[in-house]
């Protein structure tokens, strides 16, 4: 066994090494990161791939090029081929000397000078994490309850806090659960240069809960974007997030309470493809949430049928039907 993992090892190749750089493109304060893929029988020259991000935006910008010896060429985008360099929007031409990355950036007709430093901050982590910022927006009033809401500084993605009519204790565990859902977001948002649309839904708000569904467009690369849903359900009296709906209703079968209500009115092309209620195994990981009337339920697709996820309604009063 000894010899064997030695032999693995030794013939592992090289697969690749990331550097961070703080610097300037002309007066603007940029950070940028790389990884290095060098080549089998080359180490001198490879391909490299990463992200760059302007200090006053934080918004990443996904990089890909390749380097020779010293000189390194990166344009903006996730796939680099050579023949691409001419048509790119950005361009960096840079040469390593040192600790440094020296050339220029040009951006569609102009150019600008680059000086980039290596440095051991972590660009994410160290450096724009810490900047993120909720900024109080607006009040949404629910009789006697309010939800306040906020956006995150550099991304601009929003989402509420309670704030009174909720109890001291209630503010004190859910508040930090949806400052972390806010913050996630917030990172995924500006890991994403191309489109990240999110939206809200409140369904309900009163003495017993909270729930709500996000809605989610994203697209970060990749062949095809990703479409879907969250529910999020607070129950103030336990003070716990409620995952799962059989939690509230233990002896509802809600698959065949929807099927019984549902199938004869789908129509045979989406039977057919979406196979919503031929089983159950399209609702085991559905999503719900809880409006004044009843309960809104989603069944969850693999992400290609995700056009399949429509929405259901259960009333309260069906739920105690046998």
């Amino acid at each position: 066994m000894g010899k064997l993992l030695k032999y693995i090892i030794i013939c592992l190749p090289i697969i690749s090494w990331s550097q961070a750089y703080d610097g300037t493109i002309g007066n603007y304060p940029i950070h940028l990161e790389v990884n290095r893929y060098p080549h089998e029988n080359d180490s001198t020259s490879g391909e490299l791939e990463g992200y760059y991000f302007y200090d006053s935006k934080l918004l990443s910008i996904p990089i890909s090029g390749d380097f020779k010896k010293n000189k390194i060429t990166l344009i903006d985008g996730y796939y680099f081929m050579p023949e691409k360099v001419i048509d790119a929007d950005e361009v960096f031409e840079l040469t390593k000397k040192g600790n440094q990355l020296i050339g220029d950036f040009k951006l569609k007709d102009k150019t600008y000078k680059v000086v980039l430093t290596e440095t051991e901050q972590e660009p994410l982590e160290d450096f724009r994490n810490p900047k993120l910022t909720f900024i109080k927006d607006s009040i949404a009033n629910y009789k006697d309850k309010q939800l306040v809401w906020f956006h995150e500084k550099y991304s601009k993605l929003p989402l509420f806090r309670l704030g009174n009519g909720f109890t001291k204790e209630q503010r004190a565990v859910f508040n930090p659960i949806l400052d972390a859902i806010h913050l996630v977001d917030a990172k995924d948002n500006l890991d994403c240069n191309s489109w990240f649309e999110i939206s809200y839904k409140i369904n309900l708000v009163n003495d017993k809960f909270i729930s709500y569904l996000k809605y989610y467009s994203v697209y970060c690369g990749g062949a095809h974007p990703s479409h879907g849903n969250v529910g999020y359900n607070f129950n103030l009296e336990t003070l716990e997030v409620v995952d799962e709906i059989e939690a509230l209703y233990p002896k509802v079968d809600f698959f065949q309470k929807l099927k019984s209500k549902y199938q004869e009115s789908e129509n045979d092309v989406q039977d057919e493809e979406c196979e919503t209620f031929i089983d159950n195994s399209y609702w085991q990981y559905k999503t719900w949430s809880l409006t004044p009337n009843g309960i809104i339920l989603i069944p969850n697709y693999p992400h290609a049928m995700t056009p399949c996820e429509e929405a259901y309604f259960l009333g309260y009063a069906e739920l105690v039907k046998e």
